[in-house]
């Protein structure tokens, strides 16, 4: 693994950003983390954004980072004939879900345009368009910022999945997923990961591959509000993209096996699943009493100001997670699974609250609820943490350091 903190003096640089989706609005944690380690990059490097977009997109937001946007219609979702290649064929489903050849042609025609010193791909889904990058005039550096392991999510998600079929297609996915990464760790010249934890899977597959992790963050002032007590706070809070089958099925889990329990003692509370695009499995959650589902929303923050606590019971996934994060940053205690935290620096019972069972979650639920003074510690420990750690800011000014070094010593 690399060091982040050697620096050079390196000025005017030219680096895109190619991402799978534009990122704004920030209504899922890839956007977030595109957009403010760009914002912080932008302040010294001169970036470009290259996108695909299900609609225009454009933003005052975006034109305050990037000198220059592009951006490649694609349909939202999985066509039935990319469904069936990722069936039968060697290529996974989330690469081609991604490779068009509009990109590809989008890509050419700016490489030809303009010369970068540094591409920053963000995820192993773009990495069909590495020789299109490669073929460049003057090849620029490559780097793969890998928001998650995704042969491990997939992995995690077979074992649970209900049906043969969906068990098998995503035991496949999950094999090609690896002899994916396994050709990007030789492939690209460096990568970036979120967690200690996926470094180690990183460099546990390649040795001599060059990883650095910069973790994910918060804007903490953006959500930073005063909490008074419990007052008229009546809310439990689940916050994530609800098309994400990780989340579906945190919050399906829950409402099921852990939300009547914690209704039964305090029913006077409400589950409320905040995000983008609840698929129709979890729009049917809202029919359990006490359980409210929001879908999108333009403000996630007056929903944290009336929150009693905000639960993570993800029982997939890989990265770390900016839910517990904003919860952190906006002083409301989490209760979390133990995968639910992964990749995050917390102690359990000083800044967050894990439990691994149905009946420990709805415990340690009440707990918070119960016990003031626990609430208050675990709350002003959290907000510590945000600001000694989880700053956009300093996680930004990091890649920088890790920029400047490797273009250095190219």
């Amino acid at each position: 693994m690399g060091d982040p903190d050697l620096k050079t003096d390196l000025s005017n640089l030219q680096v895109l950003q190619f991402a799978p989706r534009v990122p704004w609005p920030l209504d899922t944690g890839a956007k977030l983390r595109n957009y403010h380690l760009a914002r912080t990059l932008s302040e010294k490097f001169r970036m470009t954004l290259l996108a695909f977009a299900e609609r225009d997109a454009h933003s005052p937001e975006l034109k305050t980072v990037y000198e220059r946007i592009e951006m490649v219609r694609r349909d939202a979702g999985y066509s039935l004939g990319k469904v069936l290649r990722g069936a039968t064929g060697k290529t996974p489903l989330p690469l081609l879900n991604y490779t068009t050849k509009e990109m590809k042609q989008a890509l050419a025609a700016l490489l030809n345009e303009q010369e970068f010193d540094l591409v920053q791909v963000e995820s192993i889904h773009l990495m069909n368009y590495l020789p299109t990058i490669r073929a460049a005039l003057k090849p620029p550096l490559v780097v793969c910022d890998w928001h998650n392991v995704e042969s491990e999510v997939m992995r995690q998600y077979s074992e649970r999945a209900k049906s043969f079929a969906r068990r098998a297609y995503a035991n496949k996915t999950a094999r090609l997923m690896d002899e994916a990464e396994k050709r990007a760790l030789d492939q690209f010249d460096a990568h970036i990961v979120v967690s200690e934890q996926d470094a180690e899977r990183l460099s546990q597959i390649n040795s001599s591959a060059q990883v650095f992790v910069i973790e994910n963050g918060v804007d903490a002032a953006y959500y930073a509000t005063e909490q008074n007590g419990l007052g008229t706070k009546r809310r439990i809070v689940f916050v994530g993209s609800m098309d994400y089958h990780a989340n579906i099925d945190a919050v399906i889990n829950f409402a099921r096996n852990v939300w009547p329990i914690v209704h039964g003692k305090k029913p006077e509370l409400l589950f409320t699943i905040v995000g983008r695009d609840p698929s129709p499995a979890v729009r049917e959650l809202s029919s359990i009493a006490g359980i409210e589902v929001t879908g999108s929303v333009k403000d996630v923050r007056p929903y944290y100001r009336e929150a009693i606590a905000a639960v993570v019971p993800l029982r997939v996934g890989g990265g770390s997670r900016l839910k517990i994060l904003e919860a952190m940053a906006a002083g409301i205690p989490v209760v979390s699974t133990t995968l639910g935290a992964e990749g995050l620096k917390v102690m359990p019972a000083e800044n967050i609250l894990l439990a691994d069972d149905d009946r420990d979650l709805a415990g340690k639920i009440t707990k918070i609820l119960e016990d003031e003074t626990l609430r208050s510690r675990i709350v002003a420990a959290a907000r510590a943490l945000i600001a000694e750690r989880y700053e956009w800011s300093t996680l930004g000014a990091s890649l920088m350091n890790v920029y400047s070094n490797l273009l250095a010593t190219r």
